[in-house]
């Protein structure tokens, strides 16, 4: 170790003693001293950008985080914009920022044949050593781990934390329990600013074109590249609920409320338990501007934490809660419940009981029980008419067990939010299933029935027996709220005996689930594959081709756009009546044309002419050109690219599947090719689908008539 790094370990060692500190720049060669080098044997962490290392200083601990090598100024400029704001961020609970390093060193490589030595930025940031870890490992449901005292502690500290930081005009954009670090007390410190933001004092929101942050956590405006501080607040929500309730979701054991009842500690934990409960399902929010401020947020809970037990004040009186202990557990989880005022849940369809109202134990379909809700005080009578039931205190109809698992529920309504469920509460006809009601009706996801890039499909079974398909997004792709929004809302509108029928969905999961009627015999494409046990005779093909232009031509005449029209959408119920489905890339188009930025889909479907001149035109002729392609497939049994379209042109009889090619048949099949071809054409040369619909039915028409004439 150089006389410099020499000088600056004796630094580093009295900043652990001295705590008021200022950070400062460390040498390469003392970082690389006090880790051995970054040896393997001193990593304590490693993510997507970064590797943590233990560093040894005298008798003391600290993390040295190694950014990935790099020569990109975007990087370099993450880095500034990171120790700008760890330069600023001073708190108990703000992970300590003791310095960094930014040298570059010179490194061999090869360059176009040639031998260069090129400088390589070396970026390091160093902190305090917090030997508990993240608060990841933490987070457990509420019936084991860390009691409800540690749990509000820590809770109070992250609050506090945040708002230190927004005070000082800081947005962390990346709040989540892997970057929530706990020391050997068990105080949280906020960590990982590598996507924070410093704004200015007239700024009060920013933008980004590329989505960073941890899905779960991110605020749905996230989504559409605005972020602002209640982005943060939106991600604590989560945070609070994960710690409230144990990590991605909540537990299906309808014991979860319960396990807290168990373990609370008299009237002050269970208000606390109130607090830190609203204050979550507030922060989660989807518009921004409901949720509270950090500042409000401490405020609640400094309150809370320092009410005296005699003093304070609660919704459940004396009586009751010397009462709690000697209660069942659904005794006690009403009074857990009432007291959550009801104005928390009001207008919160999320937060629904199966039967589709709070405290009630029927419903009338299309009406919203919740907005009816208001305080009840369990010491009086109360009669507030809802769907014809009475509230007293007689009946004890306030909320339930099964309405406070709704308010546990954290997950169903940050998923709820984020995957649309706002604006898709006005959807009529459509059923909103639970995850549970999910997990039974596939018997927990037991029978795969297809799967596409996207999505999987799973075989389901009502309780009146009737078979469903239900879909989910694959691990591993996103998807935007307004796109499934967009994709529910067109579905709802297309009621056709060749588009496949939407009965409902479920919002609670990470991604959103869609239930369909269901296709016996798969897609047109299984059916096209399955050369050894599929027979299809000319007339089925036929039919099949009919029936998905006819679902088209429907499709079309209420201004939309499939946009993805190939055999995997082609679906066929048991009588091999064709179904459109997958409406994820479809639109609302004008006579025009519809202008974007991007083409999405299938390239052996995709028209050619939808990027002309650098601009994507989309139009329902595109459309027309997909179904070109879909019936030389019927035809030829066979999957078609654009090289093989000159030589079926020239040589269509040669190309025909030997299974239909039969010397009858020959010239309905030349005119269904001849159809294919002009569905091919320029967009101005191509027929419409009623014009190819009609020509089908033509066809089919014809030869049922030269069948009758043969017969007699």
């Amino acid at each position: 170790m150089d006389l410099e790094a020499n000088s600056r370990h004796s630094i580093l060692e009295q900043m652990l003693i001295d705590e008021s500190a200022e950070p400062t720049d460390l040498p390469l060669s003392l970082l690389e001293d006090i880790t051995d080098r970054f040896s393997p044997n001193h990593e304590i962490g490693r993510g997507g950008f970064a590797v943590v290392y233990k560093g040894m200083v005298g008798q003391g601990t600290v993390a040295v985080k190694r950014l990935t090598e790099t020569l990109e100024i975007v990087h370099e400029n993450k880095f500034h914009k990171e120790v700008e704001c760890l330069m600023k961020a001073k708190h108990e609970n703000i992970v300590r920022f003791l310095g960094y390093c930014a040298e570059a060193r010179g490194k061999a490589a090869s360059y176009e044949g040639n031998f260069v030595i090129a400088d390589t930025r070396n970026r390091l940031l160093c902190f305090e050593y917090l030997p508990n870890g993240s608060l990841e490992k933490y987070i457990t449901n509420a019936s084991i781990g860390l009691e409800w005292k540690e749990r509000f502690r820590i809770i109070k500290g992250i609050c506090k934390g945040l708002h230190y930081l927004h005070m000082n005009r800081i947005l962390h954009l990346d709040l989540k329990p892997a970057n929530i670090l706990l020391d050997g007390h068990m105080i949280p410190k906020i960590a990982d600013f590598g996507l924070s933001r410093c704004l200015g004092e007239e700024k009060t929101h920013g933008t980004t074109k590329h989505l960073s942050g941890t899905p779960g956590y991110l605020a749905p405006e996230f989504y559409n590249g605005k972020f602002t501080f209640a982005s943060d607040i939106y991600s604590l929500g989560v945070v609070i609920m994960e710690i409230l309730t144990g990590a991605k979701g909540y537990s299906e054991d309808e014991n979860v409320a319960a396990s807290w009842m168990n373990r609370l500690d008299g009237k002050m934990q269970l208000e606390q338990l109130k607090v830190c409960t609203k204050i979550g399902i507030e922060c989660m929010e989807s518009d921004p501007k409901r949720r509270p401020f950090a500042w409000c947020i401490v405020n609640m809970i400094d309150k809370t934490a320092s009410a005296d037990e005699t003093n304070m004040t609660s919704s459940l009186d004396e009586r009751q809660v010397c009462l709690l202990n000697e209660q069942s557990d659904q005794e006690r989880i009403g009074k857990l419940a009432d007291t959550i005022s009801h104005e928390d849940i009001k207008e919160r369809p999320e937060i629904e009981v199966a039967a589709g109202s709070l405290g009630s134990d029927h419903s009338q379909e299309g009406q919203e029980n919740t907005d009816h809700w208001s305080s009840c005080d369990l010491s009086t009578e109360r009669k507030d008419n809802i769907q014809g039931t009475s509230i007293s205190n007689s009946n004890s109809i306030v909320l339930d067990k099964l309405s406070i698992l709704k308010i546990f529920n954290w997950g169903g309504h940050r998923n709820f939010v984020r995957n649309g469920g706002r604006q898709l509460k006005n959807s009529r006809g459509l059923r909103i299933f639970t995850k549970g009601e999910i997990k039974k009706i596939t018997m927990n996801n037991s029978v795969v029935h297809g799967e596409g890039t996207f999505s999987r499909t799973y075989k389901g079974i009502l309780p009146d027996f009737t078979m469903v398909a239900v879909s989910t997004i694959m691990a591993g792709h996103y998807f935007l709220a307004d796109d499934f929004v967009k994709s529910v809302e067109i579905q709802t509108q297309l009621i056709h005996k060749n588009i496949l029928k939407l009965l409902g969905y479920c919002l609670e999961k990470d991604a959103p689930i869609l239930v369909h009627e269901f296709a016996a015999k798969g897609s047109l494409k299984d059916i096209l594959c399955d050369y050894e046990n599929q027979i299809l005779p000319l007339d089925l093909r036929l039919d099949i081709a009919i029936g998905s232009a006819e679902g088209l031509r429907y499709i079309h005449s209420t201004g939309i756009r499939h946009g993805n029209v190939k055999p995997d959408t082609i679906l066929l119920d048991e009588m091999f009546t064709p179904k459109i489905s997958d409406f994820e890339l479809s639109e609302l188009v004008n006579t025009d044309g519809y202008i974007c930025t991007t083409a999405v889909g299938t390239i052996l479907y995709m028209d050619p002419m939808i990027m002309k001149d650098g601009i994507v035109k989309l139009t329902q002729k595109n459309d027309v050109y997909s179904f070109g392609v879909v019936l030389l497939e019927l035809i030829t049994r066979m999957e078609i690219d654009t090289h093989k379209f000159c030589e079926i042109e020239s040589g269509r009889r040669a190309m025909f599947d030997k299974d239909i090619a039969v010397e009858e048949d020959i010239p309905v099949l030349e005119e269904i090719g001849k159809l294919a071809f002009e569905c091919l054409k320029g967009e101005v040369q191509r027929p419409d689908m009623t014009e190819v619909t009609k020509r089908l039915m033509m066809l089919k028409r014809d030869r049922i008539l030269r069948k009758a004439r043969k017969t007699n």
